[in-house]
């Protein structure tokens, strides 16, 4: 098989897929793994686009579901960066940006609303970067010899209790500590209660779009409308300046978001907000909005990267896009240590890392053009489209029920601000579900 033919068919693939995760992150509601369910339904379309690439290779199943499997994993890896803009400039969070929701809209209202964005993108970039080095050392710890993954999971649950109760005592601080601290365990007390009714099964949602307006509804929608009834006024100038050159503190946040994407990448039922939650648990009072958002891009590029990873590693699957690839690439063949590391797994490092290296200057010169937009508008007015439109995508992506949600959601998430504590305990309405999944009897 000419190498020429396909490496030229490995980056047209990767192209296309920093192009669908720009519609993907760029269109909150959609998420990677509408696109991992689409690819499987339209698998025999797709083996027929690489046979046209590649000449033959229709008849490799396994060279045919790595191609395709690193055109996915380019896709989550562009989306894990264009999804800071409607973040950032919307208020419309995701899953894995929902923190990123509150620091970004305050840069944004202090003019720098391009540059909270590049922040994440700086982060993408180093964090996948690390995440790449991470990929034997996380091998060695989950497998063999130490065999980590399975000697944790007995203690998932104690786990989660004592990542809330880390959250928890953030607040311990200032003048009455006990009094921060029981507002915020009702805080979380409150998101738990609507991440239970809306994640686990009592409301007929679809699995791919149900973070959408409970997330959209605890972080988006109440920074809307305190932008709303804030004092008049304009969105001031937004500066364009370039970022400074890359420091050891900008290393270290990518280094601390990275670690934390390694760990929750292979933690039973969790992702990437809960590795938002524990890079952020200290962190953002220390270090700023500004590295603040270089954690968050670094979780979320490290996290996408690292759940794929995983499934060569122990074999199970952590997410939407590693189960697609998982199916693609039919059963893998046992990592038995370093000098063997499954071509497959470094095609898919490869694409995720030029993935994010196309998408990330993308997403900067994007949120500069957006930026200009914004300068000297109204906020208010602003924030009112904002919530019409996400308003409307929620109704066309999830239906009424869906804006039911939000908008219970909506209060809760309006709780924190009015009792002056940090909206990361918001992040129960996730975490406590996966562990009641772990207290429950199994069978």
């Amino acid at each position: 098989m000419d190498v020429a033919v396909l490496v030229v068919a490995f980056l047209v693939l990767i192209l296309l897929g920093v192009a669908v995760g720009s519609v993907t992150g760029l269109s909150p509601g959609l998420h990677v793994n509408n696109v991992a369910a689409l690819l499987l339904a339209t698998r025999g379309a797709w083996i027929g686009l690489v046979a046209i690439l590649i000449p033959g290779a229709g008849a490799d199943s396994l060279l045919t579901g790595t191609l395709i499997s690193c055109f996915l994993v380019a896709t989550a890896a562009s989306h894990s960066v264009f999804n800071f803009i409607p973040s950032v400039f919307l208020g419309a969070p995701t899953e894995d940006t929902a923190l990123a929701t509150l620091p970004g809209h305050r840069l944004l209202l202090a003019g720098n609303g391009a540059k909270a964005v590049a922040l994440a993108a700086r982060g993408a970039v180093l964090g996948t970067a690390f995440a790449v080095f991470v990929v034997v050392p996380l091998r060695f710890l989950l497998s063999d010899p130490i065999g980590l993954a399975e000697r944790f999971r007995p203690w998932t649950a104690v786990f989660l209790l004592g990542l809330l109760g880390a959250i928890l005592a953030t607040e311990y601080r200032g003048r009455h500590p006990i009094r921060r601290v029981l507002r915020a365990a009702w805080v979380q007390a409150l998101a738990a209660t609507v991440g239970i009714v809306t994640l686990r099964g009592a409301l007929p949602l679809d699995p791919n779009t149900i973070l959408f307006p409970l997330f959209s509804g605890l972080f988006g929608l109440p920074t809307l409308i305190v932008t709303l009834r804030g004092p008049l006024g304009r969105i001031p100038h937004q500066r364009l300046e370039s970022l400074r050159s890359l420091s050891r503190a900008d290393a270290r946040c990518a280094l601390r978001g990275t670690a934390a994407g390694a760990a929750v990448s292979w933690l039973p039922g969790l992702s990437g907000g809960a590795a938002a939650t524990l890079a952020s648990v200290g962190g953002r009072k220390r270090s700023g909005p500004h590295q603040f958002m270089i954690v968050l891009g670094a979780v979320s590029s490290s996290t996408s990267l690292l759940s794929v990873t995983v499934l060569f590693i122990i074999h199970r699957t952590r997410s939407g896009t590693a189960a697609a690839v998982r199916d693609f690439l039919g059963d893998l063949a046992p990592w038995s240590g370093l000098w063997s590391t499954p071509n497959s797994l470094l095609a898919i490092l490869g694409a995720s890392v030029l993935a994010t290296a196309f998408a990330a200057p993308l997403v900067v010169r994007l949120s500069r053009r957006i930026a200009q937009r914004c300068s000297t508008s109204n906020p208010r007015r602003i924030s009112a489209l904002s919530l019409v439109v996400i308003q409307g995508l929620l109704l066309v992506v999830t239906g009424p029920l869906g804006l039911g949600v939000a908008a219970i959601a909506m209060l809760v998430g309006l709780v924190p601000i009015a009792l002056r504590v940090r909206r990361v305990h918001l992040m129960a309405s996730l975490l406590v579900p996966v562990l009641l999944t772990y207290l429950a009897p199994a069978g």
